[in-house]
């Protein structure tokens, strides 16, 4: 009896969980942590010697920080894709055997690959929040006046920038596999429970983050439209019906739909 073939590396392919994080540059780190509890609750970490914010949304989490370099561009730092029981033995293989570089994280429990903008994915265990601990991480908590405006359950998607769109697709399948949605001139992937997006970078934007999408208890449109628009934040034109859009206070796009 002949054994079965054990997969190759170049056959293999990662069990992902979902978008773990999103880290975003910001001008002001208090004003942003403290504009984004009211919205999403104040589960809350700081990094005093790092100047970085922690915000639990969920499955999920957003890390604000300023900018590295003197007046440098208010832009995203990374997005954190989770894999399920992750072998980072395994994940070198597959990047390997498809010709990605990468480069590991100090913990030696993540991994990072950059495409032709200059966008960074994190390659990550599931429930990165568990990982900020002390003594680099302590409880933060900012007073709100009522309960926050949304109920956040994860990240249901993150849209990027990119110069050249089909291109960008073709390296990102190595990692996530096959496309699996084609609409309104976007490309998608399905990585667990969230979606990867690739939109051509419109005029006046940078490759990047385009906006990401939280996932929420159900809430009353109306309502929650108020209540954004009362926080000072400048509220879009909803790009689907019933998920409010709107700005942080530098610009940043933020989505929020109902969580299925």
């Amino acid at each position: 009896m002949f054994a079965a073939a054990r997969p190759s590396a170049q056959d293999a392919s990662l069990e992902f969980h979902a978008v773990d994080h999103v880290e975003f540059y910001v001008s002001q780190v208090e004003r942003t942590r403290d504009f984004f509890a009211a919205v999403f609750g104040n589960t809350l970490l700081g990094n005093a010697s790092a100047s970085k914010s922690y915000l639990k949304i969920g499955s999920a989490y957003l890390a604000f920080e300023r900018p590295r370099t003197a007046g440098g561009p208010l832009t995203t730092d990374h997005v954190s894709v989770a894999i399920r029981k992750i072998e980072m033995a395994r994940v070198h293989a597959l990047l390997d055997s498809r010709g990605i570089a990468y480069r590991d994280y100090p913990s030696g429990r993540d991994t990072a690959i950059v495409d032709s903008d200059g966008i960074r994915t994190q390659l990550s265990p599931e429930n990165g929040w568990s990982f900020l601990k002390p003594p680099t991480f302590a409880p933060d908590a900012v007073v709100i006046k009522e309960d926050a405006v949304f109920r956040p359950t994860g990240i249901e998607h993150v849209l990027l920038n990119v110069a050249d769109p089909e291109a960008s697709a073709q390296f990102y399948e190595r990692v996530f596999g096959p496309v699996s949605m084609r609409r309104n001139s976007r490309i998608w992937f399905q990585v667990g429970h969230s979606r990867i997006g690739l939109l051509k970078t419109p005029d006046g934007q940078r490759p990047g983050v385009n906006h990401f999408c939280v996932s929420a208890e159900p809430f009353n449109y109306d309502a929650v439209v108020a209540r954004l628009a009362a926080l000072g934040a400048k509220v879009e034109p909803p790009e689907l019906p019933g998920a409010p859009s709107f700005r942080d206070p530098d610009g940043m796009l933020v989505q929020v739909s109902t969580a299925s």
